[in-house]
Order: C-alpha cells, then structure tokens, then sequence
C-alpha cells in the first residue's frame, strides 16, 4: 500500500564517496554577503538547549517510576502488615503461656522476636520507600 514500484537512479556509490573535482563552481559574492549578514539572525534564531531541563525530565522519569514500583508493591505490603497483627498477639499469648509454666528465657527471646518483627513489619514501607530511592540514583 505504501511502497512504490518505481526506482530512482541517483548515482553510484563510487560518485557519492568520490566527488568529482573536475567541475569549479561558480563563485559569486553576492550569496556569500547574503549568508553573512543573515548569520546573526539564525544564531539568534535557534533554540537553547539548557542541562537543566534534561536533568529535570529524567528526575520526573524516576520519581514516576519510583511511585509506579510502590504502588505496585502496596498490596503486598498491606496484607502482611494485616497478618503481622494476629501473628504478634499468638507470639505474645504462647510467650505469655512459657512465663506462667516457668520458661521466662525462652518467653522472653519470644517477646522479643515477637516485637522486633512487629516493628519491622510495620516500618516495611518505609523501608521500601528507601530502597526505592537509593536504587532511583542508579
């Protein structure tokens, strides 16, 4: 639909990689004084191109990134935070349990385990905010 059947000869490779130096051009002044003079108004005429802005759009870039990977592990972090709550309160009853029957070592590494995993738990977004940012600078 979009290919044409016609082919176009335009030269040969040799004639394109060796110019023909045979024919002198023509040289008229009056198109060098033209393009002399027009040459401070096209200078002044292009676009600026500035780090900044570059700088800035990839900053976007990331930080879109970095909200899209959080997002997409939100989920995931909200149901086990939702199972680090009856999880911690059986640790603490079968730690509980150990201290009445007289196994206050052992009831207080449960303890212990038991809250360090909660607060872990919970700070989990947290932590994955983190690693999201200083994995971003990469």
């Amino acid at each position: 639909m979009f290919k044409s059947n016609k082919i176009q000869t335009v030269g040969t490779v040799k004639e394109f990689l060796n110019p023909s130096t045979t024919t002198s051009p023509k040289k008229d002044i009056v198109p060098l004084l033209a393009t002399g003079t027009t040459l401070p108004l096209i200078f002044s005429a292009m676009p600026t191109f500035s780090f900044a802005e570059s700088v800035t759009a990839s900053t976007s870039v990331k930080t879109e990134v970095s909200q899209k990977i959080i997002t997409a592990f939100q989920p995931l972090t909200d149901l086990v935070q939702g199972l680090s709550y009856p999880i911690t309160f059986l640790v603490f009853s079968a730690a509980g349990i150990y201290w009445l029957i007289g196994n206050r070592p052992k009831a207080v590494e449960m303890l212990q385990g038991a809250t360090i995993g909660y607060i872990l738990v919970q700070l989990s977004p947290l932590l994955m905010r983190l690693l999201v940012s200083v994995t971003a600078g990469f």
